[in-house]
């Protein structure tokens, strides 16, 4: 059974997502994020490889190998805490850890992911699976978490990757948290960002209600919809 997906956005009032653009430069409250995501009970979160990288900041590749890895999941038996999934097809920089505060992290790769990203990842004790031969199969990705018990799962992705999920309908639910801030531009990116001619394939969501609605500290509006998709008819 596939999880619940909760798709957790921060949002200034023009719509964009890069908090460092933003007017004024302290619209987001001290701890905002955290509180609000401890509030959000999920068995996992997944994120895009530009997150990750704020976990594997200035390390090195992993080293080459002469190893062949097998092509089969390298993953814990079911029921054995958290994780931290990461979309990562090309691999990333070496982690240097096997957890995010205590989650174990996970590593969603393709069947042409590198041998060299593999045996570093079993090296460190990262967990793998596979999802698709060239690119990442997303539903595939979900039905493998489903099948570890993650029954919630917190979409920490970036604009690109909350985009991808949005139009494969693999949406559940949209976490909102808008800031009286603003960015004021052209160019910088909105809180779903995906490439592709419109409509086609059809745009999978077919319903959108508002189910809380909460002001917090320092002016945050704290928006919480479901969503329904073709799929699910």
């Amino acid at each position: 059974m596939r999880p619940h997906v909760i798709c957790h956005m921060t949002s200034s009032i023009d719509g964009r997502a890069l908090v460092s653009l933003w007017h004024p430069t302290d619209a987001v409250p001290t701890g905002l994020w955290d509180s609000a995501r401890a509030r959000i009970q999920t068995d996992a979160a997944i994120m895009g490889r530009v997150t990750a990288l704020e976990y594997t900041q200035g390390n090195a590749p992993y080293p080459a190998t002469d190893e062949t890895v097998e092509r089969i999941d390298f993953l814990p038996e079911p029921g054995q805490g958290r994780y931290q999934v990461v979309i990562a097809p090309r691999g990333s920089p070496a982690w240097g850890r096997c957890d995010i505060d205590g989650d174990r992290i996970i590593v969603a790769v393709t069947e042409s992911t590198s041998d060299s990203y593999l045996a570093g990842l079993r090296s460190e004790g990262i967990y793998y699976l596979f999802a698709g031969e060239d690119d990442i199969d997303l539903p595939l990705v979900l039905d493998k978490l489903g099948d570890l018990g993650v029954r919630r799962l917190y979409l920490d992705g970036g604009p690109t990757t909350s985009g991808r999920f949005l139009h494969a309908g693999l949406i559940d639910e949209v976490s909102l948290l808008l800031l009286p801030a603003l960015d004021g531009y052209t160019g910088a990116p909105t809180i779903f960002e995906y490439e592709g001619e419109r409509d086609k394939p059809p745009f999978p969501v077919i319903g959108i209600e508002l189910t809380s609605c909460e002001v917090l500290d320092g002016g945050v509006v704290w928006l919480r919809y479901s969503i329904t998709n073709e799929t699910e008819r």
